[in-house]
């Protein structure tokens, strides 16, 4: 998912041949009722005629309704977890991986129309991750090779328009190197612009930040590796053994998430260990993480799964209680425990590790899918029960509500304190 402050981007499991959905809203409108937003459900954008929102959110999930949102046209490859091959622009376009022939595809969010394809990889893409502010992105594969690639938002290709080709004669054709120039120019997914390797298996996670100038990559072998958005090169390895998703911060903190020892950690850009923290008793696992943009804090999303059974790994033997270090090189003793509710949203202390906030949900609402805003001031969930919930700020509304009476703003009803 994607949310800004004026629509929101939903894409289904079935991704590469995923059903996107469009959705308008106003975030924290004061209607008197006690809603803090008004929403257009994408089912009706194409229909609607005056264009006016509607205070709903949340439908009933039984009503069995099946709406008809576009469906991008793809060939998936077997085997890949569908939400680490797809990603949402600032300009809401979706760009989506798992594709048979190792593609990467840019999808319009209006009708799931391919809007461009780019390859590079020699076997499908397993994981896929954007710069926050949309103009980078990286790949990970099933060949081992991470690729950087440079994205030119709508926007941008109208303010810079590629220089034209020297004009052509009939005595003189248009050389082909010129005219292949142009066309680079004007892709929207230019690259690759660096092919990063040293993993030995599958790449499962990566992340990039180009304002520390690092691509963050994991497979379950070769663990974590960092290398130079600059130059390409190799920087260091973390000493993690197995990685199942890494994350970076704007604050230059690296999140490294291990599904099979339920572990947490974070390091440092230059390797050092900061803090780890062991998930026990947890009977699930994480479906998805989110870092906020400020880089203070990580949002983790549990559901249930009957593959894992609900132990305290204390009494697995896991850890060897003479053991100064473990493989991951953090000390045993600095390691904390935590128990986690299932399912719900937690919220850690990206510093600290420390689980400081948790929002239980019922049974059946694993969560799927989390997006969070720019401010920190919406929070949306997907949860399996096909839910779409969203928390805001309480305090807003009031804000909003002063800041719009100061404006000459009269309206049928207030909300009260």
């Amino acid at each position: 998912m994607f949310v800004s402050n004026d629509s929101i981007v939903v894409v289904d499991v079935n991704v590469p041949a995923a059903h996107v959905a469009l959705h308008h809203w106003q975030p924290n409108t004061p209607d008197g009722q006690g809603t803090p937003f008004l929403f257009h459900h994408g089912r009706n954008a194409a229909n609607s005629t005056g264009g006016a929102l509607m205070r709903i959110f949340k439908g009933s999930a039984s009503s069995g309704e099946d709406y008809d949102f576009p469906r991008a046209i793809a060939f998936a490859a077997s085997g890949i977890r569908s939400s680490a091959v797809v990603a949402v622009t600032c300009d809401k376009e979706i760009i989506t991986g798992g594709h048979a022939d190792g593609s990467v595809k840019l999808i319009s969010p209006d009708g799931a129309k391919t809007i461009e394809t780019a390859t590079g990889h020699l076997a499908p893409v397993t994981c896929l991750a954007l710069s926050h502010d949309s103009n980078y992105l990286v790949t990970g594969s099933r060949d081992t090779t991470v690729i950087l690639w440079r994205i030119h938002q709508a926007g941008s290709l109208h303010k810079k328009n590629a220089p034209e080709p020297p004009p052509t004669t009939p005595t003189t054709p248009r050389s082909p190197s010129v005219s292949n120039l142009t066309e680079i120019r004007r892709r929207r997914i230019e690259g690759p612009m660096h092919v990063l390797r040293g993993h030995l298996e599958e790449v499962t996670s990566c992340s990039v930040s180009p304002d520390l100038g690092l691509v963050v990559s994991s497979s379950n072998m070769s663990g974590v590796l960092l290398h130079s958005l600059r130059t390409g090169r190799l920087i260091r390895k973390l000493n993690v053994a197995e990685a199942h998703a890494v994350c970076l911060s704007s604050q230059g903190v690296i999140l490294v998430w291990n599904e099979s020892k339920k572990r947490l950690s974070t390091f440092t850009v230059n390797g050092l260990p900061i803090a780890t923290t062991v998930l026990s008793p947890f009977c699930g696992r994480v479906s998805c993480i989110e870092i906020s943009t400020d880089g203070h804090f990580a949002l983790m999303g549990t559901c249930s799964s009957s593959n894992y059974k609900c132990e305290d790994s204390t009494e697995t033997g896991d850890h060897e209680p003479n053991e100064p270090n473990g493989k991951d090189g953090i000390s045993k003793q600095a390691e904390t425990r935590q128990s986690v509710h299932v399912p719900s949203v937690c919220f850690v202390d990206l510093h600290k590790l420390k689980v400081f906030h948790t929002m239980e949900l019922g049974k059946g609402q694993d969560v799927t899918a989390i997006a969070l805003n720019k401010e920190n001031t919406n929070l949306l969930l997907s949860t399996a029960d096909k839910q779409l919930i969203v928390f805001t700020d309480p305090a807003l509304s009031l804000k909003v509500v002063d800041q719009m009476l100061r404006l000459g703003w009269e309206g049928d009803g207030l909300l009260q304190s």
